[in-house]
């Protein structure tokens, strides 16, 4: 399981740009926090982090110990 946090836009503006491996999981201080499992070409690094990117939002990841909702 892989999580990020998004920064510049709503749950439902990222949960719109989000393959479905990926799911909005709530908003956070600093963001919203997204998770999933790569599955074949949809990984984070080179499908929902550049996917996001074109919606002018910016995408990190980080671990379970950076996280709560």
């Amino acid at each position: 399981m892989r999580w990020a946090i998004v920064t510049g836009g709503s749950e439902r503006e990222v949960a719109a740009y989000l393959p479905g491996n990926y799911r909005v999981a709530g908003a956070i201080d600093g963001g919203i926090l997204i998770t999933g499992t790569d599955e074949g070409g949809w990984t984070l690094e080179d499908y929902v982090v550049p996917r996001l990117a074109s919606g002018m939002m910016g995408c990190r990841e980080t671990n379970n110990e950076n996280r709560s909702v």
